[in-house]
């Protein structure tokens, strides 16, 4: 495999863990370029990423001149990295810690990957582990059962997982995946850009989880997403999530609607009767199912 990789971490106002996540990828066992996308940090991140740019050049910097959101700042960092030649690109958040091994188990199991289907895989996913070494709620993958020779063979032989879909927690793709298949939308801003992105993929490439690559994310607890029970001044963000989980169900089509409607209904009747503020939940929810129905951005491409 081509060793030319990109790793792009998004960040936003977390300079310690930004610090933590660069220093885990400079100690990787298999060297990457790293590319910080800042989404104008109102910290002191920029500060500091200049000075790492200055006393290293396998460290590039691209400041956003407002906050775009996770899925912009992805969108926008893989458009660069592939632009400027990277043959694989491994993404992340700016609280993900890799193991120092990593990236050297993805290249390994995409190597494997390659060479079982005579093809580019989709995208090889990290095993994601919250800070006391158990899963990480958020980051639970949607994994299936082998369909074909090659994901039995590799699940059989090598421990490889077929996954559907993925957060952006530790992600590997070729970037000649994402020249075909396009890059996360933009415009979902937060929330489900890393979902309709990898079910996009898979849904035509073989795409696995290397269990034997390990990242911690450090989230401040370990408690997953939920309307019902978080924090009420986090609800206004699940605007985000009903209206781009509509948006990506019509495009996956009528069965993942009525999914969709199902948990939409199950949602509302667990606030009813569990939650504190009901209004400003039920309301957030209304609101996003609403703008999901005529939400339909268009997918873009790299410039090449």
């Amino acid at each position: 495999m081509n060793d030319k990789i990109w790793a792009v971490v998004v960040t936003y106002n977390r300079l310690e863990l930004l610090k933590e996540c660069i220093n885990s990828l400079m100690n990787q066992t298999y060297k990457c370029h790293i590319l910080i996308v800042d989404n104008a940090s109102k910290d002191d991140t920029k500060e500091y990423c200049m000075s790492m740019c200055e006393n290293n050049v396998d460290i590039s910097y691209k400041r956003m001149e407002k906050n775009i959101g996770g899925a912009g700042g992805f969108s926008r960092g893989m458009a660069y990295a592939v632009e400027h030649g990277a043959k694989y690109v491994w993404i992340m958040d700016d609280d993900t810690i890799p193991n120092k091994d990593a990236l050297e188990k993805l290249m390994v199991a995409g190597e494997l990957a390659e060479k079982a289907d005579n093809k580019p895989f989709g995208f090889i996913s990290s095993e994601v582990l919250w800070t006391d070494g158990n899963p990480c709620k958020m980051n639970k993958q949607m994994v299936s059962q082998p369909i074909d020779a090659v994901e039995v063979n590799l699940n059989r032989d090598y421990g490889l997982v077929p996954v559907k879909a993925a957060t952006f927690v530790s992600l590997l793709f070729p970037a000649v995946t994402i020249k075909k298949y396009g890059l996360p939308i933009e415009e979902y801003f937060i929330w489900g850009d890393d979902k309709e992105y990898t079910l996009r993929i898979s849904a035509e490439l073989h795409c696995y989880n290397a269990k034997d690559s390990v990242v911690v994310h450090k989230m401040k607890n370990n408690e997953g997403s939920n309307i019902t029970y978080d924090d009420i001044d986090r609800i206004g963000r699940y605007f985000y999530a009903y209206r781009n989980d509509y948006c990506t169900a019509k495009r996956q089509g009528l069965g993942q609607l009525v999914i969709y409607y199902l948990a939409f209904i199950l949602n509302f009747n667990r606030i009813v009767f569990h939650a504190k503020y009901k209004k400003q939940r039920i309301e957030t929810m209304l609101r996003g199912k609403k703008a999901g129905k005529h939400f339909n951005p268009g997918v873009k491409y790299p410039e090449i």
